[in-house]
């Protein structure tokens, strides 16, 4: 295991779904980043809060298709730098999450998480997808990790805990208006 997905494993996006213990990590990610398009309503700054811990959550648009996501952990001296992407499942959102790496080598594992926006694009929800509900099933693919996810969309089950909250940041004025 690269140090860098350890370091994903014990942080999970860097604590990202802190109410949650456990990623699902997988070779073979939700749909595909050729034909993924960015939703620019999910591009912003964003904080999640847990009791007096405060953490940032960065997301950006790359190239119309990738985001760059960058979380900040409350108290940690480095911050996790991910490239990922969006995949619908039953009009339900996955974020497939790979992590950056200091050697320049590219991750082969994916986080995947269902999210959700609100519609005033004020609250980013996450959750995580329970590892160990996947052993023993046909996840094998791409496809097939599709058809499992699909089929059990609302079984509480297949995720980890409750969802996460993020509260965007809403930007500074720019200067005065005229």
């Amino acid at each position: 295991m690269s140090g860098l997905r350890g370091l994903m494993v014990v942080v999970c996006m860097g604590a990202l779904l802190l109410v949650g213990v456990g990623c699902y990590e997988t070779e073979f990610p939700l749909g595909s980043a050729d034909n993924a398009a960015v939703n620019p309503a999910y591009v912003g700054d964003y904080v999640v809060t847990d009791g007096d811990k405060t953490s940032t959550l960065l997301i950006r648009n790359i190239d119309n298709h990738l985001y760059y996501v960058e979380w900040i952990g409350n108290g940690e001296q480095k911050p996790l730098r991910m490239v990922g992407y969006t995949a619908d499942v039953n009009g339900v959102a996955f974020a497939n999450l790979r992590g950056f790496t200091d050697d320049g080598s590219i991750e082969t594992k994916y986080l995947v998480m269902r999210i959700a926006l609100s519609s005033d694009h004020a609250t980013l929800t996450m959750r995580n997808l329970k590892e160990d509900f996947f052993k023993g099933k046909n996840v094998g693919s791409s496809d097939a990790l599709q058809k499992v996810i699909g089929a059990n969309i609302d079984d509480e089950a297949m995720y980890d805990g409750a969802a996460a909250t993020a509260t965007r940041v809403t930007s500074p004025s720019s200067g005065p208006s005229m």
